[in-house]
């Protein structure tokens, strides 16, 4: 297993646990596969803490089992689940989006016009830039919403799905169309208060990813079930 960690990552528990997830989700580390503690730590060159810190991490949402007394085993990543996963943050960025519409700000609604221009006019949709300013518009949405229950739960979704789309979902085929011209519309329901528009709008949206990230992944034949 060859391991890549980006020094740029705040905290060493989330670069290692983000370093492994990679590994699994391209194959350097096949579903049900041990993960050893002592290896991986001298594999990344680490002390064995940073990596149980990483490994726990990966537990809790669900990349890998960590059973007591045994270690830990790369967990499946079934194609229902992934469905399952995006059924739920569609659901709840739809509602997001409809609490935004009914709470519209003329400071909201300039930051996603200024955010949407910049998606459109920026060449490399393939770039970490192109990640920021996806990230950005979603957040300013959220922001105009106010309900941070339901962005926990739409938090928590994003975060079990494969590739973690605010790190690398710019590498599937076909995102790049989908993140230049896909939230226009959504914004244009938001400034009318069409709560119920922006609700179907964005949860099409976030749809439309999953369909893409699941091509892809059917393409690498990734599911083990």
């Amino acid at each position: 297993m060859n391991f890549v960690v980006k020094p740029e990552r705040e905290l060493l528990g989330h670069v290692v646990a983000s370093a492994i997830r990679d590994e699994i989700l391209t194959g350097g580390v096949q579903h049900g596969e041990q993960l050893r503690l002592a290896p991986l730590a001298e594999k990344l060159n680490l002390s064995i803490t940073p990596v149980r810190e990483a490994l726990l991490l990966l537990a809790q949402d669900g990349w890998v089992v960590h059973a007591p007394n045994r270690g830990f085993r790369v967990a499946p990543i079934r194609r229902n689940d992934v469905q399952d996963t995006y059924f739920i943050w569609a659901t709840a960025e739809g509602e997001l989006a409809a609490r935004a519409a009914a709470r519209v700000t003329l400071d909201g609604m300039d930051a996603l016009r200024e955010v949407d221009r910049a998606l459109h006019q920026l060449e490399d949709h393939r770039s970490a830039l192109a990640l920021t300013l996806n990230a950005k518009l979603h957040s300013t949405v959220h922001a105009m919403a106010d309900a941070p229950k339901l962005l926990w739960f739409a938090d928590s979704a994003r975060r079990l799905v494969p590739l973690q789309f605010d790190s690398a979902f710019h590498g599937v085929p076909g995102w790049e169309q989908v993140n230049r011209l896909g939230h226009t519309a959504i914004i244009d329901r938001i400034e009318l208060g069409d709560a119920d528009g922006a609700r179907s709008l964005m949860r099409d949206h976030i749809l439309a990813t999953c369909s893409l990230l699941l091509a892809w992944l059917d393409s690498l034949a990734f599911w083990q079930e």
